[in-house]
């Protein structure tokens, strides 16, 4: 199969298959990265010298930038049954030099066997087949060897492990009852997958708590986990949770990266002079001086609500900010309910960002569309743009413009993980063209029609590499399928 080398922001390569229907391949022409906010996490808190395991490596989007972070001396063992996405893994380790990462070709459950691999339409999407005797190969795939945690830690005689992923499309329980010695006798840092499709795998939420291991989820906007309530609903976009155990919990927490328990806070004086302050020392704040300007009267609430995020970016204890930040998200979401403006929508989706509430993100962004569609796109009040970027972007006149183009495109990058899983109704052409939108914002409109069919050709800002388009010699030599360049472009940008 053709193939693509594809940069990710992180300084990886990944050799890829040449097509637009492979997930991997179309998210990371997209976003230069995978869609997840895993692997951020991960390059703050991985080392080198520390041992990984990655199960369902696929093609590498975990596999290959962890195995670069524990170089020289840590290791990476990554089991991927697929014979297809295991080809292009193994020319993405030859490509980033990761001797250190050892490519096993096998899937993994609860006892070693031989078993079925059902190909989905992209090998993201394979699972192993569970059909009864006699019913297994059914369905499209090949034969695999099937192995299991115990086994695997004997036979290797593993280091003490650090990080384990597991991504196995269905069978993360069969994993766990396959390595009940692994998990007794090592102390890793679980990332597993919570959510595949619409159902929220609940059993394995208890499975790991019936081990002793503690259940967190991580922050966006910060590489820190906080304890996960399984009183409460899962965000409706969150797909992996991760697990430690006590002794695990506590050294990341010791190393800024996990908070036990969030607890309450509330706003002084300090904390709602702070508010506005913060935002005045941003690039933007310049033409919004006359709404930051000192003595402005605010809505009590959402200054109360302002203060908690200045808290929250404040270099204050962890706890405490993780306590500002999740009093601002209610703050912000009650004032909304009952007077949402497009200032407060826009701080209100923000916060929620920053939150792991990408729900409300999403909610209050659309919104902020409608009303800005019915012609109500006042900006009377201070804010936070909705896109974090926008906070170094000065307006230079142009607020309106700015103001929309930084909801539009928070919008189109929240309200699904990728343009390849759907259209969420923006008018891609228009945004494209807009000054300050983002090179990804052009990059998800050429991809969702070349992906549908059309010949299209590559815009000339796709042609020059800037550091948030660091694959435009892909696009400029014309190897992203559908694609066409304009003759001389190639040369010119080059």
């Amino acid at each position: 199969m053709a193939e693509l080398s594809l940069r990710l922001t992180d300084g990886a390569v990944l050799v890829l298959p040449a097509s637009l229907d492979a997930i991997t391949t179309y998210v990371v022409l997209e976003q230069e990265a995978w869609f997840e906010k895993e692997p951020v996490f991960l390059r703050h808190w991985l080392k080198p010298g520390m041992t990984a395991i990655d199960i369902g490596a696929n093609l590498g989007v975990y596999a290959i930038p962890v195995a670069r972070l524990v170089a020289p001396h840590g290791q990476v063992f990554a089991y991927e049954p697929g014979s297809a996405a295991r080809v292009f893994l193994e020319k993405s380790r030859v490509r980033n030099n990761a001797g250190n990462l050892h490519v096993i070709a096998a899937a993994l459950s609860d006892t070693e066997r031989c078993g079925h691999l059902v190909l989905g339409a992209s090998s993201e999407l394979n699972r192993l087949d569970h059909s009864g005797p006699g019913e297994a190969g059914n369905e499209p795939g090949e034969p695999v060897q099937i192995a299991c945690l115990d086994a695997e830690d004997a036979r290797r005689s593993l280091p003490p492990v650090d990080f384990v992923k597991i991504d196995a499309e269905g069978e993360e329980e069969r994993i766990l009852d396959g390595g009940k010695s692994f998990f007794e006798r090592h102390s890793p840092l679980v990332l597993f997958e919570i959510k595949a499709g619409h159902s929220v795998n609940e059993r394995l939420r208890a499975a790991f708590r019936s081990r002793g291991y503690g259940v967190y989820r991580l922050l966006p906007g910060a590489p820190v986990l906080v304890a996960d309530d399984a009183t409460v609903p899962i965000d409706g976009y969150e797909l992996n949770l991760f697990a430690a155990k006590p002794d695990r919990a506590a050294a990341l927490a010791r190393d800024g990266f996990l908070v036990g328990d969030v607890p309450d806070w509330a706003p002084d004086e300090a904390d709602r002079a702070e508010a506005l302050a913060l935002l005045r020392a941003q690039s933007f704040a310049t033409d919004f001086a006359s709404l930051l300007a000192p003595g402005v009267r605010l809505d009590a609430e959402y200054l109360e609500g302002l203060a908690g995020y200045a808290a929250w970016r404040s270099p204050r204890p962890l706890a405490e900010r993780c306590g500002a930040l999740a009093f601002a998200l209610d703050r912000l979401i009650s004032l909304c309910t009952r007077a949402a403006s497009p200032p407060r929508l826009s701080s209100l989706a923000r916060i929620a960002w920053e939150a792991g509430a990408r729900v409300v993100c999403v909610t209050a962004l659309r919104h902020f569309l409608d009303i800005a569609g019915r012609g109500d796109d006042r900006i009377n009040e201070p804010f936070w743009p909705a896109a974090p970027r926008f906070d170094v972007i000065a307006p230079h006149g142009k607020t309106t413009e700015w103001f929309a183009v930084s909801a539009l495109e928070q919008f189109e990058r929240t309200a699904v993980f990728s343009s390849y899983f759907g259209d969420n109704g923006l008018n891609l052409d228009w945004l494209g063209r807009q000054p300050l939108a983002a090179p990804e914002i052009e990059r998800r409109r050429v991809l969702r029609r070349a992906r549908a069919g059309e010949q299209v050709e590559v815009p000339a800002r796709l042609c020059v590499a800037a550091p948030d388009h660091i694959n435009a010699d892909v696009w400029r030599g014309g190897l992203v399928p559908n694609t066409c360049v304009r003759p001389g472009e190639n040369r010119r940008m080059s």
